[in-house]
């Protein structure tokens, strides 16, 4: 799929310029930012995950295969490398899900970091100067 000028700047997720045809000048597109930026970038991510991880799944099947076939050692470190890259690409998943985790849980703590309890001690009476301004 071609990016048309307009969306390349979403698409690459910085400022970029248009050449406005009928005024001959350059003038600055920005880009909206939106509080759904995460979740979007997390799923984004994942669904490219999840798409290596199956097609490497596939060649792993494939080079399996071949190996058992050709009885070549090459073949064989090639199953290895395929097998360690795909390990890799599990653990990324699982880390990214990690990391969005976290970076949820830091959203959700926001407010308040202090507390300030005023704690008044003396009696009733001397209260009531106070609130008097005696």
């Amino acid at each position: 799929m071609i990016a048309n000028n307009n969306n390349l700047g979403n698409i690459l997720g910085v400022p970029y310029t248009v050449k406005d045809e009928t005024l001959n000048s350059v003038r600055p597109v920005f880009i909206e930012t939106t509080d759904d930026k995460v979740e979007n970038d997390y799923e984004f991510a994942r669904k490219n995950l999840y798409d290596i991880i199956e097609q490497g799944q596939a060649a792993l099947n494939d080079m399996i295969d071949f190996a058992k076939q050709a009885q070549h050692p090459r073949a064989y470190e090639v199953v290895g490398t395929l097998i360690n890259n795909l390990v890799e690409a599990n653990q990324k998943l699982l880390n990214l899900s990690k990391q969005v985790k976290d970076i949820n849980k830091d959203i959700k703590k926001e407010g308040p970091n202090t507390v300030n309890n005023n704690l008044f001690v003396g009696s009733t009476s001397e209260m009531l100067k106070l609130l008097k301004g005696e």
